[in-house]
């Protein structure tokens, strides 16, 4: 079915993404991140489309079924399949790139910024000047 190897190119468009998106994540280029997630929702549009074309073809089929009575499709199916797989899997590992650069950026701004607490007497001293003063 062409519609499977439609949607096999977007997805792995995608994965060619998330690839570099990890690149850029490893070398914290931002600016590049921001380019990348800009070029995503034309690939996910893409892939709706395609995926709203595959349900008018194939009605109220299963992909079971519809592999069932057209078994010329599985090899497609399944290269979307693995794609789809590799994409999830590259996902994750960015999700959890992206989470440990913002650990570290957080951490610095900990560093660099002190506590509010230092600048002031802290609520304790209040209450204290606050009881002394009624009393």
């Amino acid at each position: 079915m062409e519609l499977i190897d439609q949607l096999t190119a977007e997805h792995a468009a995608l994965l060619k993404l998330a690839e570099e998106k990890k690149q850029v994540l490893i070398q914290n280029d931002m600016q590049r991140l921001s380019q990348l997630v800009k070029e995503e929702p034309i690939h996910l549009k893409r892939i709706e489309q395609l995926e709203q074309q595959r349900l008018a073809q194939m009605g109220t089929m299963t992909m079971t079924e519809w592999l069932q009575t057209h078994p010329e499709d599985v090899d497609s199916m399944r290269r979307l399949l693995q794609t789809i797989g590799q994409l999830k899997v590259l996902n994750e590992l960015n999700a959890e790139l992206l989470t440990q650069s913002l650990h570290y950026l957080n951490w610095h701004l900990e560093l660099l910024i002190p506590e509010a607490d230092d600048f002031t007497y802290g609520q304790s001293a209040l209450d204290r000047a606050h009881f002394n003063r009624n009393a």
